[in-house]
Formats: C-alpha cells, structure tokens, sequence
C-alpha cells in the first residue's frame, strides 16, 4: 500500500473512532443503562423508606419505580408493606367434580385464528350461552344442548371484537361484514338477512367530549337480560350511546346498559390503553389506563371511586356481585399459551399470577395467586384457578370455603376458563381444545 493511501486509511479509522465514541455518548450501552436502573431502583429504595417512616408517598415514588423496574416495591406499598400477611390461603382439600363434555369443539377455530381474533364467550340469559368467532358463532341451552348456529358471510370485515349476538331464539345481529360499514345487520335463527339499520340513524348525533368525535360504528352488543331485544353500543372513542334494539328492528334510546344486561356478564370493555366497567347496578365505576408506548407500558393505573392504583402488570378486572369488592388481575398470560403447554410449562408460565382484592372504595385487602375464571352467583364470590390446576371460591370476607378440580367421566384433567356454578356450565381446556361442559 502506498503511504498516501496508509495515510488516508489511518484517517478513516480516526473518523470512525470518534463517530463511534460520538454514538457512545449519545446512545448509553448496556453497562450505562444497567447503572441507571439501579440508581433509580435505589431512589425507589430510599422513596420507600421514607414512605414507611412518614406515611406519605414521596412526589417521585412512582418514576423511580417504574425507571428502576422495582415491581417488588409498588406490590409492597399497595398491601401496606403486609404482602405475607394477606395472602388468601387455600388449605382446603379439593374435591373432585366429574364434568359431561357436551360439546368438545364449540369452534374448531377458537384461539387458533391468532391474538388479533380471540374467542368471545357470552352468558347472555339465566340459560343460554353463546361463543363466537369473527365469522361463527354457537348459542347454547344452560344443559349445554346446542341451539343454534351462524355462519357469517363477510367481505373483508371482521365483525369489530364482539362479532356477533344471539337472542335465545337463535336470531342474531352483527356488524362489519364490510370493514367500517357502520351498521347492524340482522339475521333470522336460519340465516337468513331480515334488514340493515346504520349506526348514524340509530343516534344520529355524536357527542364531542374534550376534543374526540365519536364515529356512528357500532361498538359492541349483546341480549338483554330478558332475551326480547339487543343493547348496542354506537361510536367510537367516548361513544354517542345505546339503544335497546328488538327483532322487528325498532329502537329506543336508554342510559345505561349495565342494568339491563345479565348480571357479572359485562368484563371491562375499552382499548388496551382505556378500559372501564360497572356494576351490575351501574352505580361504581372502575376504569383503567396505561401508556400506550414508551417506559411506562406495562405499568397501568386503576381509577377506583376514592382512589387511584398504580399495578405492575396488571390485566383485566371487574367488581364482584352486589359491589362488595373490585378485583384486579396481574402476571396473566393468554389463554393460547396455555392450549398445548405441559403442566410443568403452564406452571411456569403462570407462577407470578395474582389477583388482588380492593373494598369497594378502593382500599387494599387481600391478594392471592392465580387468575379468575368467573363470579359465582349465588355466593357473590369468585372463582380463582391455581397453580396446582384446582379451582378456588374466594367468599365475602376473603376466605376460601370451597376448592374443586375438574375432571372428565374419564378421569382426564380439565382447565376451567369460565366457570358458571349457578347452573353447573363451563368452558375448559382439554388437549389443546376449547370445550363446554356440564356438571352437577
């Protein structure tokens, strides 16, 4: 090489060596970012202290927390420093509960069609039950007896996220079967299209709050509680508001759908960066928000009546019957990853599961682990399925007075997903299928 191009190659590696110290500055490497972890997590540290000393929660607690990834911490601050202390128990020997699967493959493409499309599930009466997918759906007798069946013929749609709702006499409504066609459309129990009515006819005007325009789609619906008509939900972002909806394609307008709809059906409802629910009176609301990018995803706050609660992880929640107590789940995982998983696997990737229970003004009780797979009607408790796959019914006062383990006539293990004990009805988990079963 002549010593002009030794030269020049010489000034190459010097402009590379300090475009690459320039990126060192700007761009901090793992060892730089690790250091500012720990320095928030140790201002976490001394924010908790302080809190623990005085009672009062340090202006930058959370910030630090959250910079610091000290889950460990904000856990110990909801519970009042007292995690060990109020962890519900289940001592109680489970007993066994023999279940008659009825239906072993309620839809063939449950959970397969992706997270973009989950399976929706719906106890919409006292006896009919119903499960969709963006384009079928199967309405069931409490006994598990199938009723009736749609199949939904879209263009390039998908039916918003709940699909579609039945009436116990099989008819059913939808909606997108044209991507934004911003209607209902009704169906006979046989299929066939009995009529179309816009979402802008059924509220014609929108409401603008705080700055957000509400676009006449139609955002969820479902029988009422009496199984004569629909309520339907019109708008996008804060929503114009519902109608009840009947059959014959008549409407009127009405406040509030949580009363009219089966009771401890209504999970929260919303984007995954905006969601709320009711209770079965429509007197408390519980809502959740969290960041939708940046540090601060995963890190949610729940706005509770007198309080607000900042949870790690945390997931779906609701507020139990006659609004005894808000719970709140954290650590949950979808069910598809638990559709071919070993016990071992499902162990693991459960292990950090909990729910957490709050007083109905917000204040911390309790907390124990596992995730919930539905309320139970007649004692107004929850169900929470464990680690060891048993079931346990957490009553009023926070205490476990029943655990059970589901099981085939043929002895195979079964995974509740949503139990309903008033009438003995359930959807499980056998060998990677979605299945619903009847027990007495």
């Amino acid at each position: 090489m002549k010593r002009s191009g030794v030269a020049r190659f010489v000034v190459f590696l010097g402009m590379m060596s300090l475009l690459h110290a320039a990126e060192t500055i700007e761009t901090p490497g793992d060892d730089e970012w690790d250091k500012e972890v720990a320095a928030a997590g140790k201002a976490a540290e001394e924010d908790f202290a302080t809190w623990k000393s005085t009672g009062k929660t340090p202006e930058y607690f959370e910030d630090h927390a959250i910079r610091g990834a000290r889950e460990d911490l904000v856990q110990r601050m909801i519970s009042g420093d007292k995690l060990a202390e109020t962890e519900i128990k289940t001592d109680l020997p489970a007993t066994p509960c023999e279940v008659s699967v009825c239906a072993t493959a309620p839809l063939d493409s449950a959970i397969q069609e992706g997270d973009s499309y989950r399976t929706v599930w719906r106890r919409i009466t006292k006896d009919r039950f119903e499960i969709w997918t963006p384009k079928s759906g199967k309405l069931y007798d409490a006994k598990g007896k199938l009723i009736a069946e749609a199949k939904v013929h879209r263009g390039d749609g998908c039916g918003r996220e709940w699909y579609g709702a039945f009436l116990p006499d099989g008819r059913w409504i939808t909606t997108d079967i044209d991507e934004r066609d911003d209607e209902v459309t009704a169906f006979s129990a046989k299929g066939k299209r009995l009529w179309s009515i816009k979402g802008a006819k059924l509220i014609p005007k929108y409401n603008e709050v705080e700055g957000y325009p509400a676009l006449p789609l139609i955002g969820w619906a479902r029988s009422d509680k009496t199984g004569k008509a629909w309520i339907v939900s019109i708008g996008s972002e804060r929503g114009r508001g519902w109608v009840k909806l009947t059959p014959d394609g008549k409407w009127t307008k009405i406040d509030d759908p949580w009363k009219e709809c089966f009771p401890q059906q209504l999970r929260s409802r919303g984007m995954y960066i905006d969601r709320s629910t009711r209770s079965d009176d429509g007197s408390q609301r519980v809502s959740r928000t969290e960041a939708g990018h940046g540090m601060h995803v995963g890190w949610p706050h729940y706005h509770l009546p007198q309080t607000d609660i900042l949870l790690p992880n945390g997931d779906d929640f609701g507020i139990l019957p006659d609004s005894w107590s808000v719970f709140i789940e954290s650590d949950c995982g979808p069910l598809s990853s638990e559709i071919d998983a070993s016990p071992e696997d499902r162990k693991e990737l459960r292990k950090d599961e909990r729910v957490w229970f709050f007083d109905a003004k917000g204040a911390y009780q309790h907390w124990i682990k596992g995730h919930t797979v539905g309320a139970s009607l007649p004692t107004g408790g929850l169900w929470i399925y464990q680690l060891d796959d048993s079931c346990a019914l957490v009553d009023k006062g926070y205490t476990v007075k029943s655990r059970r383990n589901f099981t085939t006539r043929e002895k195979k293990p079964l995974i509740p997903v949503e139990l309903h004990d008033d009438i003995g009805l359930g959807l499980f988990l056998s060998e990677g299928k979605l299945v619903l079963g009847t027990w007495e």
